[in-house]
């Protein structure tokens, strides 16, 4: 039989909610989350092809802030009191502008998928690989299938006007 009884005020000093929320960490995810898919949405919306986002390096950046918010909340009091800790203010452009990527690769893949549904074309979807400046991580972005879908058609429009002018 286990008893379930109140903390008193005295075990209470010392006591850490484990299952309290971390509101810091929730916000930034949360934030990340939507940044990302801001800037994929962005991309494809610009270029038919999704910007990259350095998820990695916000990741980094926040835990840097977190680990030291941390510290300063021990210190203050004594323990890590995550309720004290603040939402961070990234700047979530940076990891999604394309002067802090390079250029890795570039090229296409066929989709067999897109391929077998759209009968007569080979439809091909373009790729590009970027590195984040300073990170080792490789950030792979694809075409959208619609966009391929019509560079396929008039590719395929293309060939068929060369064939009947010759």
């Amino acid at each position: 039989m286990t008893i379930i009884r109140e903390q008193t005020s005295a075990e209470k000093v010392d006591f850490i909610n484990l299952m309290e929320k971390d509101v810091a960490k929730r916000n930034f995810y949360t934030e990340k989350d939507k940044h990302m898919q801001e800037a994929m949405q962005k991309g494809i919306k610009l270029s038919g092809m999704s910007l990259p986002f350095a998820e990695k390096a916000a990741i980094d950046d926040f835990y840097d802030y977190y680990k030291r918010q941390l510290e300063l909340s021990e210190r203050r009091f004594g323990y890590p009191n995550l309720a004290e800790i603040k939402p961070i203010n990234q700047d979530w452009k940076k990891y999604s502008d394309l002067n802090n990527f390079d250029l890795v690769d570039e090229g296409e893949i066929s989709d067999g998928n897109l391929t077998k549904n759209n009968p007569g074309l080979d439809v091909k979807i373009a790729y590009k690989k970027f590195k984040f400046k300073g990170y080792s991580n490789i950030y792979e972005c694809h075409e959208d299938a619609t966009h391929a879908i019509l560079r396929a058609r008039a590719k395929l429009r293309d060939i068929e006007s060369d064939t009947k002018k010759k």
